[in-house]
């Protein structure tokens, strides 16, 4: 239940609602009585030849002394009156319970919809404040599952607490009451059945916690899969593995849908069972209440009658009862996948008093940093350098030495191990990330677009751009001609990943895009090393303007495009091998970068 009550927390929002819910609640459970009890009086109206006339009110019992002051009454005028007057109030009392009813569910509905969205918003928050860390050990589709099907999933948990366990005891409470006055020996016979019910439900509820956990991580997978699977629409078809991952998909599909349905054997389980020993505790009610009527005369037919319409109204919400421990346990399993989340430490924060840094003016220096993603296991050793305002600074190595690692860990998407890495000589971790993000601009070879506009892609997150500015950008990174050419210009919808666009056409957007910020510090990670050579050539010269007069830190496949560096690093094994100028390291005998050169232009 620790996991449970951590979501009723985000209920305290709502209480307002909360609280008008529970008041309706509790009209409405007292009309659904009044309804009921009315059976009787309409009863004895009926088929009784007495139904005129004062009923002598005799017994001590205040219930039943209240219900023949109000046979009385009805029944001063004789049965025409009393009919009409029974019908009347029938018609009030379920028009009243209705009216309530729709009430009571709009008001909860705001709670319950409200509670969602808070989740959803504070899972969609935390996610984007995560480091780049967390997202390479965890699925997209398990992600994408959480802050759907489990967000989804505890919405009939809060409505089982506030609406089922209030309203159904209630009801129950004011059935047992009327039940009680009427005969408390047959009252007994019913609650016989409860224990057994009770177990059953217990039992039940406990196993399906574990498989609503095991249900919706397979469901994460799923998702995972057809992310996958439409992201990679063109490899798919290419390798012809729509066979491979047909069958794969068959196979979580088929676990899923065994998970499924013994969820839902459990689940249905408990209503049956209930309703089944309801109605076992009623035929004894029955064959008892016959006896008192036939044999013993100590009750009325019409008193037996209404007994055994409040007591199978009582079959409703103990099946409703009996089924909120089950939506407890599943909300709950949905609860701990997205509270291991929300809980899950940010490894990148703000300092509590952090610089704000609004210019670069002197350096970047590396001291001695050491960074690892997993322990034991060194991306980057012992690295040391020092690079100075509006130097081109180029990163070269094999596959997999730390190059990108490098660049990530001066834009702080990762914090070093050990060392450190300073700005201006203020470390980064001393910073506001706002200050290092908004000093730095990163183009990488793999461009990130949106399904929205070319000018929304361009402008993403800022405000007050002007037209004169926009076009100004797009014309110093050459996407400013291919923009117009297209059907709505700047307004035109480029597609999920701008797919719609070439490589080049991307790659020119989101070098627009990072000119619009106008960064003081540059990085450029491989972006030109998945181009043909007539994109490249336009995509370089983009790249030139873009980095006049700026710090500049080019990650580099193609040895061509680094030659004028004012310094070219060498890594291999992350550690920084050899560095220097192009003409220095091409003369300083046999090195990495000499080999890979002569292997580039061989």
């Amino acid at each position: 239940m620790k996991i449970y009550s951590r979501i009723l927390r985000y209920v305290v929002s709502y209480k307002k609602y909360l609280l008008v819910s529970i008041l309706l609640s509790i009209v409405f459970s007292v009309l659904s009585g009044i309804s009921i009890y009315l059976t009787i009086p309409l009863l004895k109206t009926l088929f009784l030849n007495n139904g005129s006339g004062s009923v002598p009110v005799t017994d001590d019992n205040f219930i039943r002394h209240s219900m023949q002051y109000f046979e009385t009454f009805i029944f001063s005028g004789g049965k025409g009156k009393a009919l009409m007057i029974i019908c009347v109030l029938i018609i009030v009392a379920y028009m009243l319970k209705n009216i309530t009813g729709f009430y009571q569910a709009l008001f909860m509905q705001k709670v319950e919809k409200g509670v969602v969205r808070d989740v959803r918003l504070a899972m969609y928050e935390k996610v984007n404040m995560l480091s780049l860390r967390y997202f390479t050990s965890e699925r997209s589709g398990n992600l994408i599952s959480r802050m759907t099907n489990d967000v989804n999933a505890i919405q009939a948990g809060i409505s089982a607490t506030f609406l089922n366990l209030l309203r159904e005891p209630l009801l129950i409470m004011i059935y047992l009451v009327l039940a009680i006055s009427l005969s408390w020996k047959m009252t007994l016979i019913a609650l016989i059945v409860f224990p057994f019910t009770v177990l059953v439900i217990v039992k039940i509820g406990s196993s399906l916690r574990r498989r609503s956990m095991k249900m919706q991580i397979k469901t994460g997978d799923i998702i995972s899969i057809i992310t996958e699977s439409i992201y990679g629409a063109k490899v798919i078809r290419a390798f012809n593995a729509q066979k491979f991952l047909h069958k794969l998909f068959r196979k979580e599909s088929d676990e899923l849908y065994f998970l499924t349905l013994q969820n839902v054997k459990a689940s249905e389980l408990a209503q049956p069972i209930t309703e089944f020993l309801t109605i076992v505790a009623g035929v004894m009610i029955i064959w008892f209440g016959g006896r008192e009527i036939l044999i013993s005369n100590t009750m009325q037919p019409e008193e037996f009658l209404g007994f055994l319409f409040i007591i199978f109204q009582l079959v409703v919400p103990i099946k409703n009862l009996g089924s909120v421990n089950n939506r407890i346990q599943e909300a709950s399993a949905s609860a701990e996948r997205l509270f291991d989340v929300l809980d899950h430490p940010i490894e990148i924060r703000d300092p509590e008093t952090g610089i704000n840094l609004n210019s670069f003016n002197e350096s970047i220096e590396i001291e001695n940093v050491n960074f690892e993603y997993e322990k034991n296991k060194p991306v980057l050793v012992n690295l040391n350098l020092t690079i100075k305002k509006s130097e081109l600074i180029a990163l070269v190595g094999p596959s997999g030495s730390g190059k990108s690692t490098f660049a990530d860990l001066i834009a702080r998407f990762y914090d070093v191990t050990s060392g450190q890495i300073k700005i201006d000589g203020n470390n980064i971790r001393s910073i506001k990330l706002d200050s290092i993000r908004k000093l730095i601009g990163i183009v990488q070879q793999e461009t990130i677009l949106f399904n929205d506009t070319i000018r929304n892609n361009i402008i993403f997150g800022l405000e007050d751009v002007t037209e004169e500015r926009l076009h100004e950008v797009c014309k110093s990174a050459n996407a400013y001609d291919f923009i117009m050419e297209t059907a709505n210009k700047f307004d035109t919808i480029i597609g999920e990943r701008g797919l719609k666009l070439s490589g080049g056409q991307r790659q020119r957007i989101s070098i627009a895009r990072t000119l619009l910020r106008n960064p003081q510090i540059l990085i450029l990670d491989e972006a030109t090393s998945s181009l043909d050579n007539e994109s490249e050539k336009i995509v370089q010269d983009a790249l030139n303007k873009l980095m006049q007069n700026r710090t500049s830190i080019v990650i580099a496949h193609r040895l061509s495009t680094i030659k004028d560096a004012d310094k070219i690093i060498v890594l291999d094994n992350g550690k920084i091998e050899i560095s220097g100028t192009h003409d220095q390291l091409m003369n300083s005998g046999d090195n990495i970068y000499r080999k890979l050169y002569n292997m580039q232009f061989k």
